[in-house]
């Protein structure tokens, strides 16, 4: 099994609150820093203590681990694509609406031969989703 783990810098629980309620997920596990300070951290950040250290949740039946990174720098970058395949096109549009703030769009919304909605974002965060409904459209 390969969990996807997302990493942040400083912000991981307000990307946490985002897709628990985008994806109407529960926050499994949610640890902070507290008084830890990763060993080689000459310098932490002042609100170290309320970053957090490890969080777990399922997305879409998928186990997502997250954190807020202190040892090297956190960059928005394009390297993972997450999709979130959903049972239709309403959860999609839901989902991707609740994305769409502050976020880049790289796909708009659109029905396909295999779907009836698919889209495609990066998120303010700088994750990069598919959003796909798992309904096919209707053969005419």
């Amino acid at each position: 099994m390969v969990t996807p783990y997302i990493t942040f810098a400083g912000n991981c629980s307000e990307a946490l609150e985002l897709y628990k309620n985008a994806f109407n997920s529960t926050i499994k596990m949610q640890q902070p820093y507290g008084d830890y300070i990763p060993e080689g951290i000459e310098t932490p950040p002042e609100d170290l203590k309320n970053w957090i250290l490890h969080a777990e949740m399922e997305i879409c039946g998928t186990p997502f681990w997250f954190a807020d990174e202190v040892a090297e720098p956190v960059e928005k970058g394009n390297m993972v694509k997450l999709t979130a395949q959903v049972a239709s096109a309403e959860e999609a549009q839901r989902i991707f609406d609740m994305l769409n703030q502050d976020a880049h769009i790289t796909l708009p919304p659109t029905e396909t031969f295999y779907s009836t909605f698919h889209a495609g974002l990066v998120d303010m965060f700088g994750i990069s989703w598919n959003i796909v409904a798992l309904e096919a459209p209707s053969q005419s």
